[in-house]
């Protein structure tokens, strides 16, 4: 949670009263990673009753994140009620807890938090954004995207608000404006992997494979070991027919993580296609060992190449055993 306190912190500590003694106290309480020391703290900064409500309002809602941290879910959300009270214009507190009531499946009282922050806060991103990825989760896909570009108005350097925009316009098949956002993530932060990542997928839905593999190529250099990454580029050189890299590509996602079930599978069609039988049927039966309950694909290639599924061990100390 402490990503989210990296990114309000900024706004939600603007304007707030001088500290006295209770300084050191606040500092631990808003900055620190360690969530028992922020809830020690921060409870000082509560409990002290000569403190402004403001500032007891704010380190209730820090608490909260620390409470949350630790699966305090109960306390985290009396924290956060306990914040609106003192400060019912505080929408960090509106905000974080139409997340809980979001995760509770309490929708109803989580777009009520979330129209509250949005209410106080009028000039933070943040909000809007959440509000448009509630939006989007209801498929209210016009909705959402009014609020990503409210959020991109307000924060026109962040990459948020065009990733979750671009993930609208996708949603509504509009692929062309969904490129167009997940390349502006890309121009604000070069190092956007997700940029990368989401418009890759969209250039190989559109069977733009060449421009598919550049963008899982620029993701590869800043992360080497991108196991989906080589797996989706694999997957691109298939498309385009060049099988030999396709199954150096699966070859490699496997040597980084050998529990990747998809990546067998996807090696053997490679195999298949190349018409190496053998190989083919060694890598559908490990699909099928490694993810049983998903692998209908793979036992259908089984099939149509005459081969049987993986034996699987009869355990001991079955019925028989006990019977002997």
């Amino acid at each position: 949670m402490r990503l989210s306190v990296a990114v309000i912190a900024a706004f939600i500590l603007t304007g707030l009263p001088a500290l006295a003694a209770e300084r050191q106290d606040f500092e631990t309480c808003s900055k620190t990673e360690d969530a028992d020391a922020t809830i020690e703290s921060c409870t000082r900064v509560i409990e002290d009753l000569d403190v402004v409500p403001k500032i007891r309002s704010t380190a209730l809602f820090f608490r909260s994140l620390a409470r949350e941290t630790k699966q305090d879910l109960k306390g985290a959300m009396a924290d956060l009620g306990e914040a609106i009270r003192i400060d019912p214009k505080s929408g960090n507190a509106y905000s974080s807890r139409a997340r809980l009531y979001r995760d509770a499946g309490d929708d109803e009282h989580a777009f009520a938090d979330l129209n509250a922050a949005v209410r106080n806060g009028p000039g933070v991103a943040l909000f809007y954004n959440r509000r448009g990825l509630f939006y989007l989760y209801k498929n209210n896909i016009e909705f959402a995207i009014d609020d990503f570009n409210e959020a991109i108005s307000l924060a026109p350097r962040s990459t948020d608000g065009y990733f979750n925009r671009a993930h609208a316009y996708a949603n509504a098949s509009l692929r062309a404006r969904a490129i167009a956002d997940y390349s502006e993530v890309i121009k604000i932060d070069p190092t956007a992997l997700r940029g990368y990542a989401a418009r890759g997928s969209m250039y190989q839905l559109q069977g733009d494979n060449d421009l598919a593999i550049a963008d899982y190529n620029e993701i590869l250099r800043l992360e080497p070991k991108a196991d989906y990454t080589l797996y989706s580029r694999g997957i691109a050189y298939r498309e385009k027919g060049n099988l030999d890299q396709a199954i150096a590509d699966y070859t490699a996602a496997l040597a980084i993580n050998p529990k990747y079930a998809p990546a067998y599978h996807e090696r053997g069609v490679a195999y298949r296609l190349k018409g190496d039988r053998e190989h083919a049927i060694a890598d559908f039966r490990e699909a099928i060992r490694l993810d049983f309950s998903t692998s209908i694909t793979s036992r259908h290639e089984l099939e149509a190449l005459g081969a049987g599924e993986p034996k699987t061990e009869i355990p001991r100390n079955g019925v028989l055993d006990l019977l002997k």
